[in-house]
């Protein structure tokens, strides 16, 4: 019986399939393959999410036993000059994002010692300057850790 040729599902070209398989949907091209491929390991992963969670200790238990890792840092050293930057930058931002919830808490801090100062607003004079004065504080802190970009700067204490 002669095997009837298939429409490729990536190139949709015209092929004949392999006689061994009976489900085959994309010709023997290296390209429609790896796409092929590609397009299967996704949607197995999609149908088992915890498959990489449950091997994670397993496979970092074999890369520690062989030293896996530090012999392939110094194998290759381009891989290990660009993980460096990496961990290098992973760093800054969780200190920057640590001493952002900081920066937060003290200008919520200030805003609260703006409130408590003049807590019935009258025509005083020296507690609408006292107020200006905390705002002005607040302001100049919000920028301050605007224009930070990662550097540590001394915030400013009001009155």
């Amino acid at each position: 019986m002669p095997i009837k040729k298939k429409r490729c599902q990536i190139c949709h070209r015209w092929f004949t399939p392999d006689p061994r398989t009976q489900h085959q949907v994309c010709c023997n091209s290296p390209e429609c393959r790896r796409q092929h491929k590609a397009a299967m390991n996704k949607t197995w992963r999609l149908a088992n999410p915890d498959y990489d969670k449950s091997r994670a200790g397993k496979k970092r238990i074999w890369a520690r036993v062989r030293g896996y890792w530090r012999h392939y840092r110094q194998t290759h050293p381009i891989y290990a000059a660009a993980d460096n930057k990496r961990r290098c930058k992973a760093c800054k931002t969780r200190k920057f994002s640590a001493n952002q919830a900081v920066i937060a808490r003290i200008a919520v801090e200030k805003l609260a010692s703006i409130r408590a100062a003049v807590p019935n607003p009258s025509a005083n004079q020296a507690m609408i300057a006292r107020r200006v004065d905390g705002i002005v504080d607040y302001l100049f802190l919000k920028e301050a850790s605007a224009n930070r970009k990662g550097k540590d700067f001394v915030v400013p204490h009001g009155p």
